[in-house]
């Protein structure tokens, strides 16, 4: 009986370990996630106010519209101007005078991992160049 015994705890043990190196992994993932929320944030704060002409040449990529999820305005924490609503959309209490990071959200194609997919814009490889009509 004592050998099932001490297999049950060395197992329990086991379990104990693996559980905390889960978490412990998951905790390092998070902060990771967070450290480029942070990054992204700075970045796109110095585009949108300081290199304008880029913001435009990378805007060029960008399609889709707005599906006003708000998860841009979770990032890193919740805008104190973002209202939901019980039909899960949300609307900018600011709208009108809302800052050019804000604005102008998602920039580059990396802006959309911050927001784990939930943003319906995309961007496309090259801008389509129009020929002239004959």
């Amino acid at each position: 009986m004592k050998p099932t015994r001490n297999r049950r705890t060395a197992q329990q043990r086991s379990l104990e370990e693996r559980l905390a190196a889960a978490k412990r992994s998951r905790a390092v993932q998070d902060a990771t996630f967070r450290a480029r929320q942070a990054h992204g944030k700075l970045r796109r704060f110095v585009s949108a106010n300081f290199r304008k002409q880029e913001v435009v040449a990378m805007l060029s990529l960008r399609r889709g519209e707005c599906n006003r999820c708000g998860a841009c305005c979770e990032i890193l924490f919740k805008c104190p101007f973002l209202k939901k609503h019980r039909d899960g959309t949300t609307t900018c209490g600011i709208y009108e005078d809302r800052p050019n990071q804000c604005r102008l959200f998602p920039i580059e194609k990396r802006d959309l991992e911050e927001v784990r997919g939930s943003c319906s814009f995309y961007f496309i490889e090259k801008p389509i160049k129009l020929e002239k009509a004959s």
